[in-house]
């Protein structure tokens, strides 16, 4: 027995030589990143982004800066899809990703931009651009939940700056009332999603309005928005699609304005997007019901701003509110003509 001892001795030494499984598949992960070839490039973020290595973070975070320069590649081509898998692998492993490294792909790769911005502290600028009107709503409303969230005073001020004020008078013969309406709807659409020959299944990352099975709550707010997540299998395709709502943007102005002030929302729309009554009894008397209106409609206002004051966010100076009134006159004989209505203004501060 003592003679196996040194050849025991030996096999361990060799054993103990050998590399982890784990330090293999890293070793591998970072080869990949280096191939010339999209397919292989693909292979190395997909499992670098699944190894949770610390030591494979930086060079998934890298790929995105030579990456930039292919975000405007065709959706059937394989830089398309090497895009579409560093974004998968990024989320997919937890990466805070430098905004300056996203900006290149915030108009062709919102959604995913977007569920990166949300992991990080430094990201306002980028927010900022993405909740701009030019955005589609999903992304709006992304970015304007995660803006809300973290009280942003640069947000704050250009929500304020967008807000439309509106009275509408309703104008009645006496003893008759009158009343308004709404719209909305869904629009959806539907598709096929596939990768080229040989990629690695990639998740699709898609904001919704809507939770589904499968994804996840990204962004809170007065209208949650969901991260849905669609796998394309190696070599297959999946169905793919999407659906939003008719948003009405100036409302949610409203509603962001309602929680930051602590107040239903039904109470902020009618302050800000405000509808009155008013009997008609001659020129004289419709002037003093207007302005008694218009004036108690600016004070409301100027409670909503109190109360948000209170809780952090102040008005930018020399901000002023424009109240456009807007006339419905459905008297049956009408043939004294109303008074004109002027917009009404007024200061913030």
């Amino acid at each position: 027995m003592s003679g196996l001892t040194p050849l025991f001795l030996a096999v361990g030494a060799a054993w103990a030589q050998q590399p982890s499984i784990s330090a293999t598949e890293k070793a591998r992960a970072l080869q990949l990143l280096t191939s010339i070839a999209w397919v292989d490039k693909a292979w190395g973020v997909y499992f670098a982004g699944r190894l949770h290595a610390e030591e494979l973070r930086e060079p998934l975070i890298e790929e995105f800066r030579s990456a930039g320069a292919l975000r405007d590649a065709p959706s059937y081509s394989e830089q398309h899809a090497f895009v579409a898998a560093l974004f998968d692998a990024a989320i997919e492993a937890n990466l805070t990703v430098p905004v300056e490294l996203l900006e290149p792909f915030e108009e062709k790769w919102s959604d995913p931009v977007l569920i990166l911005l949300a992991r990080s502290k430094d990201n306002e600028d980028g927010l900022l651009r993405l909740a701009s009107e030019k955005s589609r709503n999903a992304e709006w409303l992304a970015a304007n939940n995660l803006l809300f969230a973290m009280k942003s005073q640069r947000w704050y001020a250009g929500m304020l700056a967008d807000l439309k004020v509106t009275n509408q008078f309703i104008v009645t013969d006496p003893g008759e009332g009158g009343s308004g309406g709404g719209n909305g709807g869904v629009i959806c659409g539907d598709g096929v999603a596939a990768m080229p020959k040989g990629f690695p299944p990639i998740t699709i990352h898609t904001l919704q309005e809507r939770a589904a099975r499968g994804s996840v709550l990204l962004a809170p707010g007065p209208q949650n928005i969901y991260d849905e997540r669609t796998v394309v299998p190696t070599d297959g395709q999946v169905g793919y699609g999407s659906c939003s709502t008719n948003l009405d943007r100036a409302a949610y102005r409203i509603k962001y304005l309602a929680d930051l002030a602590g107040m239903p929302g039904s109470q902020a729309e009618n302050v800000f997007h405000r509808v009155t009554g008013i009997s008609y009894h001659g020129a004289e008397d419709f002037a003093r019901e207007v302005g008694k209106d218009l004036g108690a409609q600016e004070n409301g206002i100027r409670k909503v701003m109190q109360l948000v004051k209170e809780r952090g966010l102040i008005c930018p100076a020399g901000l002023r509110l424009r109240i456009v009134p807007e006339v419905d006159d459905r008297r049956r004989d009408a043939r004294e003509p109303l008074p004109v209505v002027m917009p009404r203004v007024m200061s913030l501060q």
